[in-house]
């Protein structure tokens, strides 16, 4: 077998290695029943900021104090860079890179919290930040030990985005995810192709 063989299947094994290892999560807490979760889900990259993160238990809450029951929130007061909800988000904002999501979701069109589709993604941009130390899925887990809320940190061109997705039906395919399967096998496409003209001439 050819050099360039191996170099598009060790290509492609670095892919699918980096797309499993992007697919990975890491777990930042548990709602109590009656108490929700509010934790900071950055901790273990950024120890000490202020990234937290609140999902409700299934009774009446409202850790931020909104002034009305909310399903989820996160509060981005304390981080030192300024954070902003992007266009295709709509939370309610409470301030102070603070924003939430009511509990009653009628006016989304949505009814009632906890439903299984239809909770809206909070979706926040900081053009100041990169959080390359923090990239990742985080996951909080309802009582019973499933997924409640699933929260992914990125960057792009805009610069940092932080997604939160109260629904975990959802598909949350992260944006590294899809580079590195595209490198993978465009290294793979192009030691095939250089085979076939090899096998040619």
């Amino acid at each position: 077998m050819s050099i360039k063989f191996w170099a598009a299947g060790a290509a492609l094994a670095v892919g699918l290695a980096g797309a499993a290892a992007a697919n990975a999560y890491t777990v930042i807490g548990q709602e109590d029943v009656t108490g929700g979760f509010v934790g900071n889900f950055l901790e273990g990259a950024f120890p000490g900021t202020h990234y937290i993160a609140a999902s409700d238990g299934e009774s009446p809450f409202d850790p931020f104090g909104a002034g009305y029951d909310t399903s989820d929130g996160l509060d981005l007061s304390g981080v030192g860079y300024s954070w902003s909800q992007a266009a295709d988000s709509s939370w309610n904002f409470l301030g102070n890179q603070t924003w939430v999501l009511p509990a009653d979701l009628t006016p989304f069109g949505c009814g009632v919290e906890n439903g299984t589709t239809c909770e809206p993604v909070g979706h926040f941009i900081s053009p100041d930040a990169w959080v390359d130390a923090a990239l990742g899925t985080y996951v909080i887990l309802e009582a019973d030990g499933s997924v409640s809320d699933v929260i992914q940190a990125y960057n792009d061109i805009n610069g940092a985005n932080i997604k939160f997705y109260s629904d975990p039906s959802l598909p949350v395919p992260e944006p590294s995810t899809w580079a590195i399967m595209m490198m993978g096998l465009f290294g793979m496409g192009a030691a095939l192709r250089a085979r076939k003209v090899a096998l040619a001439a």
